[in-house]
């Protein structure tokens, strides 16, 4: 796996992402951002610790979404009342790992469609191509080794 990944949330879901990650991949490009720095602190020697969610979006091609509801992605990805994503996204892939549901999660893809990014969920990866870039991610977020 040549690209970079952030991780972004460090809960019990990033950092069991993270650790499958790494495991699978130890040579992996990993960045890691959580609000609290003391979680990211266990990746210190393994991945970039990022000090905003900010930097933490302009290290990757792939940004993994751990976060626990949807005030907290749109903090990271600087959606505000107007619905559109003013973060740097363009070109990269959101793999939200715990999607807001139904309609949100498609106003979601479409807003992060509209700032030139690319959005998909667990659920949507799941029925996706068993061959594709995504997909191999997945398994590895979700298969222990």
């Amino acid at each position: 796996m040549s690209q970079r990944i952030s991780i972004v949330g460090l809960g019990a879901t990033g950092t069991m992402a993270a650790r499958r990650l790494l495991d699978a991949e130890p040579d992996l490009a990993l960045t890691v951002y959580d609000i609290d720095p003391e979680r990211c602190e266990d990746f210190r020697g393994s991945a970039t610790l990022a000090t905003s969610a900010n930097e933490a979006l302009a290290e990757s091609d792939t940004i993994v979404l751990a976060l626990p509801c949807e005030r907290e992605i749109d903090r990271t990805l600087e959606r505000f009342s107007d619905g559109e994503v003013t973060a740097a996204i363009a070109g990269k892939l959101i793999l939200d790992l715990a999607p807001p549901p139904g309609e949100r999660a498609r106003r979601l893809q479409l807003a992060i469609a509209s700032a030139g990014g690319r959005y998909s969920s667990v659920p949507a990866l799941r029925a996706e191509d068993g061959n594709s870039a995504g997909t191999h991610l997945l398994r590895i977020l979700l298969c222990p080794a």
